[in-house]
């Protein structure tokens, strides 16, 4: 069975703020970043329209040893990516996470669990997207995808696996303009 298209957009105007420390390595500051809006969009079993938006990280603060210069980093321009692949294994790095995996976009760039509330839980990010609210947000995300998609398989683990290997999913990133480093 062929599964549905589903289509993810990252917005280009932030929605809201967060708290964030430099990653890989922390100089022991606390920044802030916008957060942006991504709306998943497929339709049901009937064929209705079902649009979701969720607030995500985008942009993170960057260093690394040797490097006193915190930068920027994750994708301003626009980008369009076919989603190919559900990593079961993916452990968030920088926050203790109970929702493991994550859908890799492109190299090193994925969609994970990212802070239930981004004021008051310090989530780093090298410019994944990560997903916000909670408890449960990436959860959710994913229950939605399983409802989009039109999987049939009896266990999330086969579902998530079976939507990543149909390159079923797509996302595109909105231009942006990168925010400037601030500290909190």
């Amino acid at each position: 069975m062929r599964l549905r298209k589903i289509a993810l957009t990252v917005g280009p105007v932030p929605v809201g703020t967060a708290y964030t420390w430099s990653y890989p390595n922390s100089d022991r500051q606390v920044y802030v970043v916008p957060t942006y809006g991504l709306t998943v969009v497929g339709r049901d079993a009937s064929n209705i329209e079902v649009r979701r938006v969720f607030e995500v990280l985008r942009f993170g603060v960057h260093r690394t040893i040797g490097n006193t210069t915190p930068r920027i980093v994750g994708l301003s321009h626009h980008y369009r990516y076919v989603i190919r692949r559900w990593i079961p294994t993916y452990k968030v790095h920088s926050f203790p996470s109970r929702e493991d995996g994550a859908w890799q976009v492109h190299g090193n760039y994925l969609i994970h669990d990212g802070p239930d509330d981004p004021k008051t839980q310090l989530y780093a990010t090298a410019g994944c997207i990560e997903i916000c609210g909670g408890p449960d947000g990436f959860v959710a995300f994913n229950r939605i995808l399983v409802q989009l998609s039109g999987t049939t398989q009896p266990t999330l683990a086969l579902q998530l696996k079976e939507i990543g290997d149909s390159a079923c999913m797509t996302i595109t990133y909105l231009p942006a303009t990168l925010p400037a480093v601030t500290l909190r």
